[in-house]
């Protein structure tokens, strides 16, 4: 077996660093001039595939804690220490200027030899399923993803929603995905399972993703108690509530992270630069909480005859006489004669906001 080392990885990068602290950085892969006519048209690409020779590694080990402490074999791993020594990642294409391409998301030191270069092809590349299948059941990723406990998958396809990582959003998918494993539901077929949230924080967002349950669909729950805790409860059948009760766990675990926090987002006066190291610390944090196990973050608690409310009711309309919109009839107003909507009416509200739901009286 032969490789062609085709061109070297530059950055400023002498040793590994935190793989997120890499991937966020630039690189440039500055290819050979024997090579370079085999770059021809590749500035119509937006991502690549690089594989490189892991120079600086000394051996492996076929079973071996990774990254985040668990045993994994070196094949169901990231690991760089492999039998072959090959790495692949794949990049944004920043800009190419003649044999030089400008990447970001490479997790390779300076110096490394690459060894080869493709482009990232939709749908080749890519774990997505077959169109008439999401078509039938647009959960069916997020039900593969569960039912192999896969939380990493999950945190990462829940931060399209969220957008962005931390450590609410992990908590919040560890905490669905265990109780959606041990009570066998999730995305609810008519209200059949439901989701309570105690909280309007990052967690909660992370219990919509997984279980499915939305306001869109009725079957999410809010309660406005301010405790990181949920509940997912099948109709008919019994339930299971999580709390996590290690709300300083961030000061005690984290204190770099929490310093960085009070300063970029409680009092607002963080500089750029603490901003993108607060992101790369809530990301680091948050993939590190879910590769641990529920039970180790939460108060578990079974529930046998959850209380539930009934299946909402379907309600009939009404029409503002003032400014013509159509309304849920419960909602209306009757005001001097006219069947008003509550904004024209000048009528008090409930509003869900940042702080939890309170009454509104303009």
């Amino acid at each position: 077996m032969e490789l062609e080392e085709i061109g070297v990885v530059r950055n400023n990068f002498e040793e590994t660093q935190s793989p997120d602290l890499m991937r966020d950085s630039e690189s440039v892969l500055q290819i050979y001039p024997d090579y370079e006519d085999g770059l021809y048209e590749i500035e119509t690409n937006d991502f690549l595939q690089v594989l490189f020779y892991l120079h600086l590694s000394d051996g492996y080990e076929l079973v071996a804690p990774r990254r985040h402490g668990e045993d994994r074999g070196v094949f169901a791993s990231r690991s760089p220490h492999r039998p072959s020594s090959v790495g692949a990642t794949v990049v944004e294409l920043i800009e190419r200027n003649g044999n030089k391409l400008k990447v970001r998301g490479l997790d390779a030191v300076n110096g490394t030899p690459v060894i080869d270069i493709k482009p990232y092809a939709d749908p080749f590349d890519s774990s997505s399923l077959d169109e008439d299948e999401l078509k039938r059941n647009p959960r069916e990723k997020v039900r593969k993803l569960t039912s192999r406990g896969d939380t990493e998958g999950l945190l990462l396809e829940a931060g399209q929603l969220h957008g962005h990582f931390c450590p609410f959003l992990s908590l919040g998918v560890v905490a669905a995905q265990f109780a959606v494993s041990e009570l066998g539901e999730s995305a609810p077929d008519m209200e059949e399972a439901i989701a309570i949230v105690e909280t309007n924080s990052c967690f909660s967002d992370g219990i919509q993703y997984v279980t499915g349950c939305t306001f869109g669909n009725n079957a999410l729950i809010y309660r406005d108690y301010g405790k990181t805790a949920f509940t997912l409860a099948c109709r008919g059948g019994d339930g299971i509530r999580l709390y996590f009760s290690e709300e300083n766990f961030l000061e005690e675990e984290y204190p770099e992270a929490r310093q960085l926090f009070e300063k970029v987002v409680e009092e607002r006066n963080g500089t750029e630069e603490e901003e993108k190291r607060l992101k790369r610390n809530w990301r680091e944090i948050g993939f590190d909480l879910v590769t641990k196990p529920a039970k180790d973050l939460f108060d578990i608690e079974r529930i046998d005859t959850p209380n539930l409310p009934d299946y909402a009711p379907i309600y009939e309309d009404e029409y503002c006489d003032s400014c013509g919109e159509k309304f849920m009839a419960p909602k209306g107003v009757e005001k001097n004669g006219q069947c008003l909507c509550r904004n024209c009416a000048s009528e008090g509200y409930l509003q869900l906001d940042g702080s939890g739901l309170k009454e509104i009286n303009d």
